[in-house]
Formats: C-alpha cells, structure tokens, sequence
C-alpha cells in the first residue's frame, strides 16, 4: 500500500504527534490519518477487483426449456402403422425414401411429429438405379424399431428414412425436410421436427446441426449413435438438445471422437442441461460394439451396462419433450 509515503520515518510522525502539537491539533491530525487510511483501502480493494477477480466461464443463460405438450393431445396413442416408399427420382427431393407412419397420417386433420433417420454406411444405395436398394434402410434403427414394435412413443408419429449412395450432404437433408413439410403442410407439426443417425448418419446429423445451427436447421432435437464429427462448432449447437450414444469399444468409429465433441461443448456452455451423453460398456448388441442402433430405439435396452448419462427412458420421447417456437 503506497498511500501514505512521505521521505520522513514514523517514529519522527510519533514524536511530533505525543510530545508537541495541542490536544486540538491531534484530533484534526488523527481524523486526517483515520480519513486517507480509509480512502487509500478502498482504492486498492478496487484495483483487487478489477486486476484479479474475474469469471473465466461467464454463465451462459438457459436457452432451451422442457415444453409443453399440449399440442400432441389429440394424437393417437396407439397406431398401425403402414410402410410407404418412394424411389430416387420419383419425387423432387434429392433421395428415395421410406415412411412407416400411422394410418391417419395425412388424412386425419391432425398434426403429427416426425422423425427423421439417417441410415449407416450398411444402407447406402441408389434406387433410382436399383429398385431394391431402398429395402436397406427398412432394416435400420429407428424405422426398425417402429416396424418390430419394440419402440413406443407416447404418440404416434410418422419415421422418414431417406437413403443416400454418398456420405450425408447437409444441403440436401435440408431439400428433404422442405420436400416433406411442402407435401404434408397439414400433417406436419413443424415444431417437432426430431433428426437421427447411426455411424455415417450420426455424422450427417452432427454435419447438418453444425451447418445450419439452431435458428436455421428446422430441428426440434436430434439422437445421433456411434458417430461423430473430427471438428464441430459448438456454438451451432448451444441451443440444440441432443443425446449422443456411443459404444466404448467401437471398433469402426472412436468413442472419443464423440466424447470430445460433447466434451468441448460442455466446457462451452456449463450451464445447458438438455444435452446428454451414454456410453455403453460392453457388448450387447448382435455381437457387436458398434451396432448399437438396434438398442438405442428398443425400449428393452435400458438395462444394459453404460456410463455417463443414464438411458432410463424411450429416445423418441426424451424427444417429444422438446418443441421450437418458430
């Protein structure tokens, strides 16, 4: 502390101060010191504040909330559902597809959330070409789930699988989801818009979240399974719930590669909660530790061994909780 300096020593101020000035003097002379001692502490508790408290990670707000779900009362619970297809190149998006959607979807009046997955490298193929080729995505994740009944979302919503002969190209998956809401504008609830992948598909995903980031992307929530991108703009996904699954013992693509990208995220923004992440710790799948789309959508799954997040309910309405506000 340097308030006080003066070229003359204390004991030279203590003689002064008991043995010469009057009584009246040394009352001004110590409610002077007493002020400047004061003063002078203050400056300095500034400075302390100023130099050397500071927040490294400011608090970033809470940007996505648990919506309500009465927009989804009227919607069925239970549904048959019917598989449709469409090849490459018999509608105006950039991909063939395949639906399974209740039977109501379209024709009903209401409107309905959708799901939308992005298959593996497994499902590539070009039906345009070969006709046959889009019975592969049938047999994938979540539209598998669906079919063998072994997923159950609280209401009943329609799944898309696209199939693509290339990695994923986020431009075109954004062609589809405008193809689909162009052709169900009334069967399409454009606030629940739900986006999945599996390996290649969960790297479509991750490419098209961070292309687009929440504001542009169309997407209420995304699940993405034993995928991930090498380099990802955290800040495109700040407003986006996602739930990463990964199998520790992926032989096909790295378990860190996923772990580091929600990794990097959640050093971002400490503060977000909607954005999970579970990784299975052994081999429970068909024999294999990347084949885990075939637990992540089957209710029966929850049990098996993991870490991190805990996998205690259905995917489809972990979801459902989340809606935009656009």
């Amino acid at each position: 502390m340097n308030c006080l300096k003066t070229g003359l020593s204390f004991p030279f101020y203590n003689f002064i101060f008991l043995n010469i000035l009057p009584m009246r003097l040394k009352i001004i002379f110590t409610l002077i010191i007493v002020t400047q001692i004061a003063a002078c502490q203050t400056r300095d508790d500034s400075i302390l504040s100023d130099t050397i408290i500071e927040n490294p990670t400011p608090e970033i707000e809470q940007l996505v909330e648990i919506s309500d779900d009465s927009d989804l009362d009227n919607l069925p619970t239970n549904a048959v559902y019917i598989k449709e297809q469409s090849l490459k190149g018999e509608n105006t998006s950039p991909y063939g597809y395949v639906v399974r959607r209740p039977e109501g979807f379209g024709s009903d009046g209401l409107k309905y959330p959708i799901l939308i997955y992005l298959h593996g490298v497994g499902s590539k193929g070009n039906s345009n070409t070969n006709p046959d080729d889009i019975n592969k995505v049938d047999k994938d994740g979540a539209i598998r789930a669906i079919k063998l009944g072994v997923c159950n979302p609280k209401v009943a919503m329609p799944v898309f699988a696209p199939q693509s002969n290339t990695s994923w190209n986020a431009n075109h998956v954004k062609s589809f989801i405008n193809y689909l809401i162009n052709t169900h504008p009334n069967a399409i609830n454009t606030n629940r818009i739900y986006l999945s992948g599996f390996s290649m598909g969960a790297m479509g995903t991750w490419t098209y979240l961070d292309t687009f980031g929440y504001e542009n992307n169309l997407i209420a929530a995304a699940v993405t399974m034993a995928g991930a991108k090498d380099e990802c703009n955290v800040e495109a996904l700040k407003l986006m719930p996602f739930w990463a699954f990964h199998g520790q013992k992926d032989g096909a693509v790295p378990v860190d590669k996923t772990i580091d990208l929600v990794d990097d995220f959640r050093a971002k923004y400490p503060s977000q909660v909607h954005q999970k992440l579970t990784l299975f710790t052994q081999d429970d799948f068909d024999g294999q530790y990347h084949r885990i789309d075939y637990g992540v959508y089957d209710r029966t799954s929850w049990d098996k061994n993991h870490t991190g997040d805990i996998f205690d309910m259905d995917v489809v309405n972990w979801m459902l909780q989340y809606k935009r506000n656009d």
